[in-house]
């Protein structure tokens, strides 16, 4: 593993230049995962409790010796979808034999490679994995990875309600300008029928 780690890492892989910035709503969330475990729960919770948007699974063994290549595959199945716009690869905790497709170099170089940005939530806070280190965005849990890929509604409202405010004092702000300059010109101006008067005296 770590002689991977240093390779990967020799070739930028690990590099943050190159890593995408998430989307900062996107269209629709794609999740690789096993369809079945309390990650895949605990990913539709954390996003529908902040911003419900569409979720695509592509299902994938997640453990095991056949996991890497279905992780892969799964990977590059989402990243053709058009409108996901943000990948989740994810499983929950466990040893770390169970963990350890994770650690495969090609499903590293996958991600690396990956024409959408891909967060890693795999494990809990303390496991590391090849994955976390070539994702664009590690998340600590796949839970974690809900709140890191969706925007919070109610915090969207609030600074929705705190931004029309400021604009109506803005905007009320100029009209009162605007009519006191008005008033302005208006006293400064005299009766055009007077002065007609006096010229025509």
């Amino acid at each position: 593993l770590e002689e991977r780690k240093k390779r990967l890492r020799s070739e930028g892989l690990f590099d943050d230049v190159r890593k995408k910035r998430l989307p900062f709503f996107p269209r629709r969330v794609g999740v690789v995962t096993s369809p079945t475990g309390a990650a895949i729960r605990d990913i539709i919770r954390s996003i529908h409790d902040r911003f419900p948007v569409p979720i695509l699974v592509a299902p994938s063994a997640v453990q095991g010796n056949h996991a890497p290549a279905n992780l892969v595959r799964a990977l590059k199945q989402l990243s053709d979808v058009k409108d996901v716009d943000v990948i989740i690869i994810a499983r929950g905790g466990g040893s770390i034999e169970d963990l350890w497709a994770f650690n495969d170099e090609t499903l590293a170089r996958c991600i690396a490679s990956c024409s959408k940005p891909v967060v890693s939530a795999v494990g809990h806070e303390i496991d590391f994995m090849l994955t976390d280190f070539v994702a664009d965005v590690r998340a600590t849990t796949p839970t974690h990875a809900g709140v890191l890929v969706v925007p919070n509604r109610v915090d969207l409202e609030t600074q929705l309600q705190q931004q029309q405010r400021r604009a109506r004092i803005a905007l009320t702000g100029r009209v009162q300008h605007a009519r006191n300059r008005l008033n302005t010109i208006q006293f400064r101006l005299t009766d055009p029928t007077r002065l007609i008067r006096d010229q025509w005296q």
